[in-house]
């Protein structure tokens, strides 16, 4: 496998406002405005995490929590040497930073819900170190323009151009593979016991709306009686355990488990359909439309998996790395 090392872009925007500054409205409707060029970023979660890698791994400073083992042979050497320095959304409304804060960055990215959870310390946080603090919206439907907005701010509109273009066609292909045909019921698995689910028109469940799923869970948390009543045709997971645990008596009684019609989402490191709930979703939406829609093809989706990793984590896969990912 080869790496492929990103250097850093600089592009002169010229901006109403200021010209020497980028500038865009986040999801708190706040203006958030930074000088440019943008070269010291941290993040607030790992859901920032994994955008701001995808985007603009020179400017980042450090990581939430160390990698996992797995997922170093799939990011850059230079990405492996970075540091902790730790996050801020799991700590409360009134987060301590001084590990933030000794990395001396321009600018923090909060990226998902847009709940008070969230905005609250984004807002407090700002206020407190003086630091801009972006909170953006995490919908998987809106990935393009939140590429193109980290572009706006950090002085790259190029690549979040180049990234928000490809996305849009990934997500105009996963609508169009799904179109005219039938739905097919999904109930998704979020925890090894199967209990834990993923609502439809959250971030956690937003890539099988994308992908034409039905998503039949109507609460988070569900008895195998409830799921056997909304009887879906398919159960997808990212748990392995729950494989194990769906041969068990209490899931007899559901039709997609005595139809073994149980299936197991990527995780090569980032998941294709969760953990977390990123831009690492994209090629998710259309593993999905191919898995129960035929669209893309096997040879298809292997192609589009190998120049989605190129893109976004920087990575030329092997045959068998792309093998070991589908299987």
């Amino acid at each position: 496998m080869r790496i492929l090392r990103t250097a850093a872009v600089t592009v002169a925007l010229s901006f109403a406002t200021n010209a020497g500054a980028g500038e865009i409205v986040d999801a708190t409707g706040r203006t958030i405005k930074v000088a440019e060029p943008v070269t010291r970023i941290v993040v607030a979660g790992p859901p920032a995490e994994v955008l701001l890698y995808a985007f603009a791994p020179e400017a980042m400073l450090g990581w939430v929590r160390k990698p996992a083992d797995q997922l170093l042979p799939l990011i850059s050497p230079e990405a492996r040497a970075l540091p902790v320095v730790g996050g801020i959304t799991a700590q409360g409304d009134n987060p301590e930073v001084a590990g933030v804060l000794a990395a001396n960055p321009q600018l923090i990215i909060d990226y998902g819900d847009t709940d008070a959870r969230y905005v609250t310390p984004a807002k407090n946080t700002q206020d407190r170190t003086g630091i801009p603090y972006a909170l953006i919206d995490g919908s998987l439907g809106k990935a393009p323009q939140a590429l193109r907005d980290l572009g706006k701010l950090t002085g790259r509109a190029a690549r979040g151009e180049e990234l928000a273009k490809y996305a849009e066609g990934m997500l105009a292909r996963a609508k169009q593979a799904s179109a005219g045909k039938k739905p097919v019921k999904a109930f998704i698995v979020r925890s090894p016991d199967g209990a834990t689910t993923a609502m439809k028109d959250t971030h956690a469940g937003d890539v099988y709306d994308l992908a034409g799923l039905v998503n039949v869970a109507e609460y988070r948390d569900a008895s195998t009686p409830q799921v056997a009543m909304w009887d879906p045709d398919v159960i997808v997971t990212l748990e392995p355990k729950f494989l194990e645990a769906s041969k068990g008596a209490a899931w007899a009684n559901v039709r997609a488990i005595k139809e073994g019609r149980v299936v197991l989402a990527p995780r090569p490191a980032w998941g294709f359909t969760d953990h977390p709930p990123s831009v690492n979703r994209l090629i998710g939406v259309l593993w999905l439309t191919s898995q129960f829609y035929g669209v893309p093809t096997a040879s298809a989706l292997r192609e589009e998996t190998r120049k989605f990793h190129k893109m976004f984590f920087h990575v030329d896969l092997t045959e068998e790395q792309v093998t070991a990912m589908l299987k």
